[in-house]
């Protein structure tokens, strides 16, 4: 970019509540889910340590089922992703690989030189990760609510029926 051109800013925080904020994050989404089905231009170990399975696993009540997916990655900069989108990263220049002595292999990744894509990337990220867990959330209280309204269904088919 040259020092004359006009600047995009770059967007800090997306507000759930704003209806443009939340059209963007869900063409966010659908970009994502589409560069996980994007055939990578390199092998697989271009863009990280492997990692095809996460076994199955409990956090309180909750429980996880064994995870497989053949193209899940893992690296210092993006973490645990799919290939797909470590390869759009590297395209727009928002992380690089680097050069690394033999001694330090898992220190090949790096931020930039396109900082501000990989900002926005990591902003629209935090924002989707939002949206899910409210829409989990959501889920939640829509699945307690039935089961309540069943309930207090069934106490009232009770108390209507005549006792002998």
């Amino acid at each position: 970019m040259k020092l004359n051109e006009e600047q995009k800013p770059i967007k800090v925080g997306y507000d759930l509540d704003i209806e443009e904020d939340r059209k963007a994050i869900r063409e966010f989404e659908a970009e994502l889910e589409q560069l996980k089905k994007e055939p990578l231009e390199r092998p697989m170990s271009f863009y990280g340590e492997t990692v095809p399975v996460i076994n199955a696993f409990k956090i309180g009540k909750r429980e996880f089922p064994e995870s497989q997916d053949t193209r899940r990655v893992r690296n210092d900069v993006t973490g645990l992703t799919d290939a797909g989108i470590v390869q759009y990263l590297l395209r727009n220049k928002a992380i690089s690989r680097r050069w690394v002595k033999p001694e330090h292999p898992g220190w090949s990744w790096a931020v930039g030189p396109g900082l501000k894509a990989y900002e926005e990337f990591c902003q629209k990220k935090r924002a989707l990760d939002d949206l899910k867990y409210r829409r989990q959330y959501a889920q939640e209280k829509d699945q307690e609510s039935l089961d309540a309204l069943a309930r207090g269904r069934e106490t009232l088919i009770k108390s209507m029926t005549p006792k002998p």
